[in-house]
């Protein structure tokens, strides 16, 4: 049996009833349980030195999964444990995920940031290079629909539990959050769909994205670009987050920051 820190996002699924769901992937410091609770679809059970991603339980030990626990083994969880083969955790304390909502003024200059990812993160394939420019254009426009089918069309695209359309949409909706602005209600409608459209994992950190939750490096980037410090040593920090996601995630910030900026341009009156 292990203790593990249990983020307040899903404390209310170790707290509650005990529930079966079943695992998703495995990795060598991670493993990650489907719920089959709409709102919360996502359960992970992370070692210290892997990213906590806001729907973690963070182990005191710094092994990964025991052997045997794979795809498709059951899960129980509640009742201020989990446990999946020969993992057994039990609730310990709690830690918060953090949350971006308001971190940046209405006047902050965005464009510097733009271009220091542009110079430091991973390309985006091409395919999801085309989706994210046709995103980055609706964001900007009225067209519900034209938004709507955009953000559609950025679930999934790209290979991996956490394919680069979603982690691209994950630092849009970031960035919404920073600004303070509200979600636009194409994004709300399209992230309902996450979960048909891409991997369980990746679905989940979309509806965490939604509410404004992130990992750690994100957060910590965004409290940088908020008090105007030099923005390159924290976006190195998330830039080492996974293969290519703390690149898709900086990319979808710096997308998102420009577009929300224009947006409120926009729609602030004229005073003449």
């Amino acid at each position: 049996m292990t203790t593990a820190l249990v983020s307040t996002a899903v404390a209310p699924l170790l707290a509650g009833p005990p529930r079966t769901g079943r695992v998703v992937a495995v990795t060598r410091h991670a493993l990650y349980v489907a719920t089959g609770v709409p709102a919360l679809p996502a359960l992970a059970v992370v070692t210290p030195d892997a990213v906590a991603v806001p729907c973690a339980l963070v182990t005191a030990e710094a092994a990964g999964p025991p052997a045997g626990v794979r795809a498709g083994t059951v899960a129980c969880f509640g009742a201020g444990r989990l446990t999946a083969g020969a993992l057994r955790v039990t609730a310990g304390r709690s830690w918060t995920p953090p949350r971006v909502q308001g971190l940046l003024h209405d006047g902050v200059c965005t464009a510097p940031f733009g271009k220091l990812v542009d110079a430091t993160a991973l390309p985006l394939l091409p395919d999801v290079a085309r989706r994210a420019a046709e995103f980055a254009a609706a964001l900007v426009t009225d067209d519900s629909s034209r938004l709507r089918a955009a953000a559609l069309a950025l679930l999934g695209a790209g290979p991996g539990l956490t394919p680069s359309g979603d982690d691209v949409l994950c630092g849009t909706l970031l960035a919404c959050h920073a600004l303070g602005r509200p979600v636009p209600g194409p994004l709300m409608a399209a992230a309902a769909l996450a979960e048909e459209r891409t991997p369980l994992v990746s679905a989940a950190l979309v509806l965490h994205a939604i509410r404004g939750e992130c990992v750690p490096q994100a957060a910590a980037l965004l409290r940088v670009l908020a008090a105007g410090h030099d923005a390159a040593p924290a976006l190195r920090g998330l830039l080492a987050v996974g293969h290519h996601s703390g690149s898709d995630l900086s990319r979808g910030l710096a997308l998102g920051l420009a577009a929300f900026t224009v947006r409120g341009t926009r729609s602030r009156p004229s005073h003449r």
